[in-house]
């Protein structure tokens, strides 16, 4: 998506999903160095295999897709993602699916303001995955990037590229700052392993 020069005014769900899939792939090939920072909640380094196998699952759900509406696609990508969540970084980002899909619901495109508001619903139900959620983790950086949309949006912002470019920088600052929010991580010298997961899905999509 990031190597397109002319603006774009939205997605579709063939579009989405090969965007989705970049992400994920790029994922998998950061799977062991996410393992390698996960040092919150436990240091049981497995943030990047969970990541990993619950958007395998997403893969899996969508590889037939003959889906053409961007609410049916996000429909099973929510399940899939909510079916093979594992661990924390992987029930949080299927909260995320889940609330993506439910801001979504009756739309054939997504427009840079649909985007923004799923994006926002999305990191909304982030914070609801897990029973004591800490700021500084996955669920800062997703709020943060859907800010950043939002504003943008509101901005006059109607491209989707541009929209993206902008969300990919406020979350690569979010990540940047989380040891400043969680004292493990300073101590350990490394980021949110999750939170990183989320931008290496970014990245993945903006290459």
């Amino acid at each position: 998506m990031g190597k397109a020069k002319h603006a774009i005014a939205y997605l579709d769900a063939p579009r989405l999903l090969r965007a989705l899939s970049a992400g994920i792939a790029h994922v998998f090939q950061r799977r062991e160095y996410l393992n390698r920072i996960n040092v919150f909640p436990v240091p049981d380094g497995d943030t990047g295999t969970n990541m990993a196998f619950t958007f395998k699952t997403i893969l899996e759900a969508t590889a037939t897709s003959p889906d053409r509406r961007v609410d049916d696609l996000m429909n099973h990508v929510a399940e899939a993602a909510l079916d093979g969540a594992r661990g924390n970084s992987g029930a949080i980002m299927a909260q995320y699916f889940h609330g993506f899909r439910e801001a979504v619901s009756g739309q054939r495109l997504l427009t840079p303001e649909a985007f923004a508001r799923a994006a926002s619903a999305g990191a909304a139900a982030a914070w609801t995955a897990m029973s004591k959620p800490v700021p500084g983790t996955l669920p800062t950086v997703l709020e943060d990037f859907s800010v950043e949309l939002v504003q943008r949006v509101e901005a006059g912002v109607r491209d989707i590229r541009s929209l993206l470019e902008h969300g990919i920088r406020r979350a690569r600052e979010s990540l940047a700052n989380t040891p400043n929010q969680l004292p493990a991580l300073k101590q350990a010298g490394v980021v949110d392993a999750g939170g990183q997961g989320f931008v290496d899905l970014l990245d993945g999509i903006w290459t």
